[in-house]
This record gives C-alpha cells, structure tokens and sequence, in this order.
C-alpha cells in the first residue's frame, strides 16, 4: 500500500523530478544541435511533459500503489542487468544523435513528417497505456508480484508482449519527431535488447507465475502477429 510518504515522492517526481529531468535531456539536444532554434527538440519535450504529468497524475489518483511498483527499477534478475549495462552506452549516444542530424544537416525531414512522427510516437503510447489500464501488474522490472495472475485480455489477446511491440514503434517514431532518419534507423536496432530481455522475462514467468505456459500457447506471438 501506498503511504503518505509514497505520495509525497510521487508528486515531488511529478513536479520536480520530471520536469528538471526532460528539461536537462532538452539542453542535450539544443547544445548538441548548437542552436536554441531546434523546434523539433521543444516539440517532442514539451509533449512528454505533459504526457508524462498527466498520466502520472491521474495514476496517483486512482491507483498510487501501481504509480509506486512502476517506478522501480532495481532489476532482480542477473540476465536483465546484463542486458540494461549492455544497451546504456548505445541509448546515450543514440540520444545525442538527433541534436547532431540536426547541427550538421545530415537529414532533411520535411515538418510535415516530423509531425507524423510525433503522432505515430503518440500513438504508440496509447498502447502503453492500454496496458496500463489492462495489467496492473505491468512493472519496469521483471518479477512476479504476490497475487499476479495472467493476464490474457485486451493488448495481451493479441501479442505476449505488448508494451515491448509499442516500444519498437515509438523509438524510431521519436527519431522521426525529432527530425532524423539516421536515429529512426538505429531506432530500430532498440528490438535487439526487447527480444533478449522478453527471452529473459519468458523464463521467469514460466517458472514463477501459475498459468503462464498455457497462456503462452494460447497466444503464440510475442511482439509482432503472425511473425514472432
């Protein structure tokens, strides 16, 4: 149960810690880009901004103990630490790259594209939040919860891994909003450490969470339908 000092933390996060964090990953992107003019870079910040208080506020509101597990993120399992130590480096440099696309000109995406890339990003967030709404048990950290139990409906009817399939979409999507193609193609590369990290995640919840073999062969794909 969330307490009092829960919800304390939770809302300094929201207030404070959020926004000095996507304000800091913004003078990444101006300094990189070596100029304040880099609109691209103030659009997709100021959309997370809002997207990430709101739903966070909403969460606090309705469902502080889910806001409170979802923010862990001490992994467990020796594998997963593996693979986040494994993946920080590329993610850092990934990062910095659009600011640089955009310094050097190295891409030419037309504004109209970038704001398709805003809305593809946006979209696959909505799938977040469906499983969100789906899966109370969704965790940044792979464990299995006392009382979980598997969950077979809404974006889990269609594929074992919902949230990693969103992920494989807004990442190049977020390349795109920021105006670069070359991010967008080594987005794509981001379902290298997903696929090792479900792999990983497949075998904790066969061996810890009653049901989830038959769920597995229930629903055969894990990211995308009809392929894998």
């Amino acid at each position: 149960m969330a307490g009092a000092d829960d919800i304390v933390r939770l809302r300094r996060l929201m207030l404070v810690k959020v926004p000095v964090g996507l304000g800091a990953l913004l003078a990444v992107w101006l300094v990189a880009a070596g100029t304040p003019r880099y609109w691209q870079a103030w659009m997709v910040t100021g959309t997370f901004l809002v997207l990430v208080v709101s739903v966070g506020a909403f969460f606090l509101r309705t469902d502080p103990d889910f806001l409170t597990h979802r923010l862990q993120y001490r992994e467990k399992e020796a594998a997963q630490r593996r693979i986040i130590s494994g993946t920080t480096v590329f993610v850092a440099g990934w990062m910095l790259l659009p600011g640089f696309d955009a310094r050097f000109g190295w891409s030419r995406v037309p504004a109209l594209i970038c704001l398709a890339g805003l809305a593809l990003m946006l979209g696959a967030y909505a799938v977040v939040l469906w499983v969100f709404r789906t899966n109370r048990y969704a965790s940044r950290i792979v464990e299995v919860q006392p009382g979980q139990t598997v969950i077979a409906t809404g974006p889990y009817a269609i594929v074992r891994h919902p949230m990693y399939a969103s992920q494989i979409v807004m990442f190049p999507a977020l390349m795109i909003a920021l105006g670069s193609w070359w991010g967008a193609a080594l987005g794509v590369l981001i379902a290298i450490p997903l696929a090792l990290r479900l792999r990983n995640e497949e075998e904790v919840l066969r061996r810890d969470l009653p049901g989830y073999d038959e769920y597995c062969r229930r629903v055969r794909y894990r990211l995308v339908p009809g392929i894998w």
